[in-house]
């Protein structure tokens, strides 16, 4: 009797080193923040528990992207105690729904790791669709009008109270409101553009009365509607070499305006051109040459022509050639 007592001891001793262990506990294991500002800073503190019967061991605390952690105020807990971890979430660069996570690790045999989680509605005060705009073949004779809506996300009025382009005076600024929205509406004046310059890109600062939004930027890029078209646009041959190939090409005004075109270069060395006029018209007709002497093979050059035409002073044609 006695034997088989002491036999017993050892096991009894066993399982009641297996049974102590700790166990990890959360007062809740998600948080949601709801809809918030993007340019201020939320947090939120999870309880931990130990609910096990041996030392709770917190070894690290690891934060998806965009959020950082505070250290619980216990890295370790006995059987019963708590502490937390707070989770910091910085909105900054944010928009729309949003969820992050926090993996916490520990000695728990069970559950060594836990995924805490979060998530939150980052909501623009001042929402654009797009941040930028596009005045393409406008005409010099003609303004272009645009419109930039500024939707409110947090239900206060969007007021405009200043509109600029820095050195860009072809531009014209209004602004209304439609309810909680505002609307500038852009005009792009082509007259007012100095001549020789066909595209450019410009930025446009919007000032409002929301002092938690900075002053909107956008671009707005813009292309004129030449001044001089060319038809065909390019010149494509595929003959035999050791052959002149011709095309003939026709320059118009879009305006009316009479022009005197010459010949300025072309970055192949066979090709000439013939038949350009003395005189300005609105229309000009001459020939594209290609001489014999060019060598089997295929090029891509261009033709440089000059105009006396201060809004296209320079036209660019493709040459491309493949001769076998």
């Amino acid at each position: 009797m006695r034997i088989a007592l002491l036999a017993t001891i050892p096991a009894l001793m066993l399982t009641a080193q297996e049974a102590a262990q700790p166990a990890i506990s959360f007062d809740a294991r998600h948080h949601d923040f709801g809809k918030i500002s993007p340019d201020k800073k939320v947090s939120h503190k999870f309880k931990v528990f130990n609910k096990g019967n041996a030392v709770l061991n917190i070894t690290g605390v690891n934060p998806s992207c965009g959020c950082t952690y505070t250290a619980p105020a216990k890295w370790s807990l006995m059987p019963g105690e708590s502490t937390e971890i707070e989770a910091i979430f910085n909105p900054t660069g944010y928009r729309g729904p949003v969820r992050k996570s926090l993996v916490v690790i520990s000695n728990d045999p069970k559950t060594p790791s836990e995924t805490l989680t979060f998530e939150a509605e980052i909501i623009q005060e001042i929402n654009l669709k797009s941040n930028a705009i596009f005045f393409l073949d406008v005409p010099r004779t003609k303004p272009m009008n645009s419109s930039v809506r500024l939707d409110s996300g947090n239900g206060e009025k969007v007021e405009i109270t200043e509109v600029k382009a820095a050195g860009a005076p072809y531009y014209r600024f209004s602004h209304r409101n439609e309810g909680k929205d505002a609307v500038l509406d852009i005009t792009f004046d082509g007259k007012l553009v100095p001549s020789g310059q066909q595209r450019g890109a410009d930025t446009i600062t919007i000032r409002h009365t929301n002092p938690r939004v900075p002053p909107i930027v956008i671009t707005s890029q813009w292309e004129l509607k030449p001044a001089i078209t060319v038809s065909p646009d390019k010149v494509v041959w595929q003959e035999q070499a050791g052959k002149e190939l011709r095309t003939k090409l026709m320059l118009k005004s879009t305006t009316g305006k009479p022009f005197l075109l010459k010949f300025s270069s072309c970055t192949n060395a066979n090709v000439r051109v013939e038949g350009l006029s003395a005189k300005p018209a609105e229309q000009q007709e001459f020939t594209v040459v290609l001489g014999k002497g060019a060598k089997p093979g295929t090029t891509n050059d261009w033709l440089k022509l000059s105009t006396n035409d201060p809004d296209q002073p320079e036209l660019l044609v493709r040459i491309a050639a493949i001769l076998s």
